[in-house]
């Protein structure tokens, strides 16, 4: 049975047009699939219920490998191409633009709003970064008290697709509100990553097959930005005079973003994901946003008591999130201003770096298996030692080549530090709470994660040079290297998880003595997941669709171990 399950997964087939059906309509599985001979060819009751949860792991796997290219696409063609075109713009109107200045390799020393042009975008990221700390496990916490995280993916995906939209349309003579908009682009982006990966850990409770699909999600977004890129530099490269260097590039660009996301997110939300109800209990007299802030102190509480894994994780996610969150940004900036480049060249070393991250999933695969924690740290070493170099070689106009050597390495890490992130913390936090905790952990990456912009941007205002400001970035990923020493042995740490198991019977439930499937269901209990709980009654429907509930022996003996 195994191999029909593997091939309908592969094909992503429905499993039922893999079975036939006999005289009294029962599915049953040909006798060519089989690997032995079987004295009945029915298909039996738990099968079914196995072969029905595959199918939807399988179509929520499509739906996050899906909706993860789609915010590649969006990130991609933000930070290249309307990061670099707000940031001409910023310089114009602080008069610095023009074709001499960018020869002069000079920097803009007038300001716009207050501040140096070149402050824009690390400005932007501070903001976010503070909104997004503050509301991000609140949201999660929401989320999990309520029945409603499908909707919020719903309206997070199509609010940052209007927001890109509206940002296209205001850019060529509005640029300080599109900058506006580029903030409520990052927030809606935040807001609905906190939803997606709340499904993460409720896809398989397997930790290889969790690895692996983590490695194929990161490896979807970046090839999706890939894939984007290409066809980007091949249309600047072959427009006359560059002609989509400016206005032209940001619109195609964002119409390409808008299409994808509609399409992309808006066929994953609507017929993929599934609707989930609430994993906490709201309790009398409250409401579900007093129950969340309640929940956030209880769970903050709880994960600093008996959680000691979970919270030296989180702490390390602290650091290390704040130099890669906003890496991207800092990096524009400087090979714009520092290294004048051009939105084709800048294209062409986030490509490089794309294309390296590919490779940087399957290195995180690879290493996962021997020990998340070990492989974490292993990144961080390469990103330190790449950023450290960079910022001692790249200092002056006309070092593309160069740069684009680093990008290589950058790539690597950034393709191999996410997907075992989010292995390690999947793996090692109890069930039942998956929103809030992965709001949580969306909380971690932002709660520094403007100090890094800030002080880029204080520096840069202060007429220090930017090759300090990108070296600061390694401070953050040391701190986090060390930190992830006291996470100690990863096999204690997900075994401590599944004694925490929220979806595991109380001790003091009220069940019967006499019920003979009660230790059954415990001791199956920390292997069932997230999915086939919450479809307990869709299971007996299916059951009794087989013509199975007749038989109450074969009933009783199936219904316990949903």
């Amino acid at each position: 049975m195994a191999s029909v399950y593997d091939l309908s997964c592969c094909t992503s087939l429905p499993l039922e047009w893999m079975y036939d059906k006999d005289d009294d309509g029962d599915l049953t599985v040909p006798h060519k699939e089989l690997d032995k001979p079987d004295s009945s060819s029915t298909l039996t009751p738990e099968a079914a219920v196995e072969a029905r949860r595959r199918e939807k792991e399988e179509n929520e796997a499509l739906g996050w490998t899906l909706d993860a290219a789609a915010r590649g696409v969006a990130i991609m063609g933000t930070a290249v191409f309307v990061s670099s075109e707000l940031l001409r713009l910023a310089k114009n109107a602080a008069g610095c633009g023009g074709e001499d200045a960018n020869e002069s390799g000079e920097r803009c020393e007038n300001r716009v709003y207050g501040m140096k042009p070149t402050s824009l975008l690390t400005n932007i990221m501070t903001i976010v970064g503070l909104i997004s700390a503050f509301l991000m496990p609140l949201m999660g916490s929401v989320i999990d008290h309520t029945s409603y995280r499908r909707q919020v993916g719903r309206v997070s995906a199509a609010l940052m697709t209007i927001f890109i939209l509206l940002q296209m349309l205001l850019l060529p003579n509005h640029w300080f509100l599109a900058s506006i908009m580029q903030v409520l682009v990052a927030f809606s982006y935040l807001v609905h990553l906190t939803v997606v990966y709340a499904y993460l850990p409720e896809l398989t409770t397997s930790a290889e097959r969790l690895s692996n699909y983590t490695a194929k999600f990161t490896a979807a977004q970046y090839s999706s930005s890939v894939l984007f890129l290409v066809l980007m530099v091949i249309i600047l490269s072959a427009a006359p005079n560059n002609l989509l260097e400016r206005y032209a590039s940001v619109d195609f660009s964002q119409s390409v973003i808008v299409c994808i996301c509609a399409v992309f997110m808006g066929y994953a939300w609507t017929f993929l994901f599934r609707k989930r109800p609430a994993s906490q209990h709201v309790p009398e007299g409250s409401t579900p946003l007093t129950a969340g802030f309640y929940k956030i102190f209880q769970t903050s509480q709880t994960i600093m008591l008996h959680h000691s894994a979970i919270k030296w994780f989180l702490i390390s996610v602290v650091f290390t999130e704040a130099a890669t969150y906003t890496f991207s940004t800092i990096a524009i900036t400087y090979m714009t201003d520092q290294l004048n480049f051009t939105s084709r060249e800048n294209g062409i070393c986030i490509l490089i770096l794309l294309l390296f991250g590919v490779p940087g999933t399957r290195l995180a695969a690879w290493t996962n298996r021997i020990n998340p924690i070990r492989s974490l740290q292993a990144c961080l070493l390469l990103w330190i030692a790449t950023t450290t170099l960079a910022a001692i070689f790249l200092k002056d106009p006309g070092q593309q080549h160069y740069a684009y050597v680093f990008a290589i390495f950058w790539g690597l890490c950034l393709g191999w530090i996410h997907p075992t992130e989010k292995t390690l913390y999947c793996t090692i936090i109890p069930r039942g709470q998956e929103a809030e905790l992965m709001g949580t952990y969306i909380c971690a990456g932002q709660i520094l994660s403007w100090m890094p912009s800030l002080v880029f941007s204080v520096m840069n205002e202060a007429d220090i040079s930017m090759r300090i400001g990108l070296f600061s970035l390694t401070f953050y990923c040391i701190a986090s290297f060390f930190i992830l020493f006291l996470v100690g042995d990863y096999e204690e740490a997900v075994s401590h998880a599944r004694d925490f198991d929220h979806t595991k019977p109380s001790k003091d439930d009220s069940s019967s003595d006499d019920d003979p499937y009660e230790g059954h269901r415990r001791q199956r209990q920390p292997e069932a997941d997230f999915v086939i709980i919450s479809d307990y009654e869709e299971a007996v429907a299916h059951m009794r669709s087989l013509s199975i509930a007749d038989d109450s022996e074969a009933s009783s003996a199936y219904v316990p171990q949903c």
